[in-house]
């Protein structure tokens, strides 16, 4: 095993938001945070600009510390906010790119509730205190916690119940999902629980232990 585990607990200290889903003007944050979005934030990796239409995560993989996908530990609380960029004066567009003039947009609100999630880290790095996500680049403060990896199963023989969420794209195709609780969201959808019969470890998190699937390429060739 070359990797070493965090609990993280992450709390946005201003308006968080991202586009989940839209209707018409009005656009909705979904209260998960990918695991992509948080292992660009917790690496300090940050691509300002790319060639074409299609997305490439392949330098995930190189990445150091590497999250799973992030929950509320409670329900959060929203705010709505309208904006408008129709001048009163001259009742013409006051941007000149191509945004609508009215809309209403869905945020969680500031320290509303705590998010968790768990990161992988193949070298000594620990996550950072603080990180950006979301639009707007909003401030999150982190705190992580080392976890004592009990156990490492390389070739399971039946299936787990995962019960942290879990990207699928992070499973081998000689992995086994029996079930899985889907989060549908952009870029790929992610289970919320699942049972599933892969690589895994298992770790002690509040007097309880549990099973995590290892991500893919942080996986030996045996195990593949």
């Amino acid at each position: 095993m070359t990797f070493s585990l965090y609990r993280c607990e992450l709390v946005p200290e201003d308006f968080l938001f991202f586009v989940s889903r839209e209707f018409n003007t009005y656009t909705q944050v979904q209260p998960h945070i990918h695991n992509y979005a948080l292992s660009y934030a917790i690496a300090r990796r940050f691509t300002v600009g790319s060639l074409g239409t299609t997305p490439n995560y392949s330098e995930l993989t190189d990445f150091d510390l590497y999250a799973t996908p992030a929950l509320p530990t409670s329900t959060p609380s929203y705010v709505t906010h309208t904006y408008n960029s129709i001048c009163s004066r001259t009742n013409i567009t006051q941007s000149g790119y191509n945004v609508p003039a009215l809309g209403r947009i869905s945020k969680i609100s500031p320290v509303s509730t705590p998010f968790e999630f768990l990161v992988f880290a193949t070298s000594e790095r620990k996550p950072p205190k603080y990180i950006r996500v979301g639009k707007k680049s909003c401030i999150c403060r982190v705190s992580h916690q080392e976890m004592e990896i009990e156990d490492v199963i390389s070739q399971p023989e039946e299936v787990v119940t995962v019960d942290y969420c879990f990207n699928l794209l992070d499973l081998s195709v000689n992995d086994i999902v029996e079930s899985a609780d889907m989060i549908m969201t952009y870029p790929s959808p992610i289970a919320r629980t699942m049972t599933v019969k892969a690589p895994h470890i298992v770790v002690r998190i509040n007097d309880e232990t549990t099973a995590l699937p290892i991500p893919r390429h942080l996986r030996t060739l045996e195990d593949l």
